[in-house]
């Protein structure tokens, strides 16, 4: 197993509470994740949990290929959402994303967390930064239109 970290950080001209209330609903993220194709929230849940089940569409090379995997949001405060994802065969991710308000708004700040089999690795890693940065330009997108 390998893990790595890495930061997104973006401003945006809005408040912590409407950028907060983006990133922990879901439900929207098909809108604003790159990857992801479908968005189920699961019948159950652990207690203080909110789980979903997220269908991303993947390319390696000429392939494409699609993957499910289980999404949990642990918590959501006035200022920070903290999530964990699990995606067999052995592949967790952890993002703590923090709001900040600023000058004219707000700077959002992802900590992203991988951990993959080393030969997943290199491919999850890469994948997950590309789809973070976009993922942040789109929210950004969304809340200032």
């Amino acid at each position: 197993m390998k893990q790595g970290t890495f930061e997104k950080q973006i401003f945006i001209q809005s408040n912590v509470e409407t950028v907060v209330g983006v990133v922990a609903n879901y439900n929207q993220h098909h809108k604003i994740h790159p990857l992801i194709e479908k968005v189920e929230q699961a019948k159950e849940s652990p207690a203080g949990v909110q789980r979903f089940f997220i269908t991303d569409r993947l390319q390696w090379g000429p392939f494409k290929f699609k993957i499910k995997y289980r999404a949990d949001i642990i918590s959501v405060t006035q200022d920070t959402v903290h999530t964990e994802a699990f995606q067999s065969p052995g592949t967790y991710v952890t993002n703590i994303t923090k709001v900040t308000p600023t000058q004219n708004g707000v700077t959002l700040h992802e900590t992203i967390t991988l951990k993959a089999p080393d030969l997943l690795f290199g491919y999850a890693f890469q994948q997950a930064q590309t789809a973070h940065g976009e993922m942040l330009e789109r929210i950004k997108k969304f809340i200032e239109a």
